[in-house]
């Protein structure tokens, strides 16, 4: 695999969890050298179940294509290594709580003091500085106070949450954007900068088009399930052995429906998007009772034929299954230094025609401390002496 567009490029990643080990994993993909400081504990991640072998599958589905050097953070010995380590970095990104960089000695302002054009990128709950700073967050809250529980579910249910961890991959995905859009910067003749990205913040940006419906409207989204607040008929619809996703987005495909139906009583009643909103409940009611009467590849091989946005629901099997996914090469394998083969989901993005899937499998604890100290100067000895004062853990 040829070397990605960050080669050469290294971050020096302080971080738990997702969305701050997902930035790092993105600039991964990206040929980055990532190395991800550990305390000897690990990254919480690694405590999360299930296990593959003693590893944490939660800690592995984010963190491929890393180094890892576990440090405790406290030793005056290892610090002169830190020094080194971080002070060489194109890139410091943590998401860490307000203060815990500063405590360890990687606040942002000794870190440009040691290196003025390093990219400083922040991951935060709330924001790095404001009213709520200091508050502690995890996805669920994000998303409970981002409003997107208030309109997730339907109609008179209950207020319910997306079911993956949402707010932490868009963070993990602003992040990566920013650092990259700030390295072109730099590479240009500018200074290094200083990223802030706020997981509450980014759940609120996808949300736009529902926030443009409640400035519209003045008052609260209505939750809507499966279908869209904006288009008809854009939502699942049960078939006779499961369910579909139909997306129309045009009058002409709606046309091209009721003609696939042999219901042209139905596209001249509901001809534009505004009669189709309007009468939304008996338009379902009407589709849904045709499409029970076949299964759902008829249904989908039929309607895509005919140029219509259809798709199949499909559990986590029947996705792996899928001819376009194992063409795009989006579920990849790993040789694991202790679980051996492992599978996880590949990158999504290609650059020339490949996949910007890194070659590494997700480290082991401190699998790489040696390896980077030495990097840095430190003779075996040297290495030896701070695994024996406690200093440094080895994988």
């Amino acid at each position: 695999m040829s070397p990605g567009p960050l080669s050469g490029v290294r971050v020096v990643e302080f971080a738990n969890l997702v969305a701050g080990p997902y930035a790092g994993m993105l600039l991964a993909d990206m040929g980055a050298d990532v190395i991800k400081v550990e305390t000897p504990a690990g990254d919480l991640a690694r405590g999360f179940g299930p296990y593959l072998r003693g590893e944490s599958a939660f800690f592995l589905a984010v963190n491929r294509g890393k180094r890892s050097v576990a440090v405790d953070p406290k030793s005056l010995d290892a610090r002169r290594w830190m020094d080194r380590l971080v002070g060489g970095a194109d890139v410091v990104l943590h998401n860490l709580r307000r203060g815990a960089m500063e405590r360890m000695g990687y606040g942002e302002e000794r870190v440009r003091e040691m290196n003025p054009t390093v990219v400083y990128a922040v991951v935060s709950a709330f924001g790095a500085d404001g009213p709520y700073a200091d508050r502690a967050g995890i996805d669920i809250i994000f998303q409970a106070e981002s409003g997107m529980v208030s309109i997730t579910g339907h109609p008179g249910d209950p207020p319910q949450k997306t079911a993956t961890t949402i707010g932490d991959y868009v963070a993990g995905t602003n992040a990566a954007f920013a650092v990259c859009a700030a390295l072109f910067e730099r590479e240009r003749g500018g200074r290094g900068r200083r990223i802030d990205v706020s997981l509450r913040d980014g759940l609120l940006a996808v949300q736009s088009g529902w926030w443009a419906l409640y400035f519209a409207q003045e008052r609260q989204p209505e939750r809507t399930g499966t279908a869209s607040p904006f288009l008809a008929p854009n939502q699942i619809f049960p078939t006779a052995d499961g369910h579909m996703a139909l997306a129309i987005v045009s009058d002409r495909h709606f046309a091209i429906l009721c003609e696939e139906l042999g219901r042209l009583d139905l596209a001249e009643r509901f001809a534009s998007n505004d009669a189709r909103m309007e009468g939304r409940p008996d338009l379902v009611e009407a589709l849904t009772a045709i499409f029970v009467t076949d299964t759902t590849e008829a249904w989908v091989s039929r309607l895509d034929a005919a140029g219509l946005p259809v798709g199949r629901v499909l559990e986590f099997s029947g996705v792996e299954a899928d001819p376009q996914i194992a063409h795009n090469q989006m579920v990849a394998e790993w040789d694991h230094p202790t679980v051996g083969k492992i599978k996880g989901v590949g990158s999504p993005m290609r650059v020339d025609g490949d996949p910007t899937r890194a070659g590494s499998a997700p480290p082991t604890l401190g699998q790489h401390t040696r390896e980077v100290l030495e990097e840095l100067g430190a003779a075996p000895s040297e290495v030896d002496r701070l695994v024996a004062a406690g200093a440094v853990v080895l994988s």
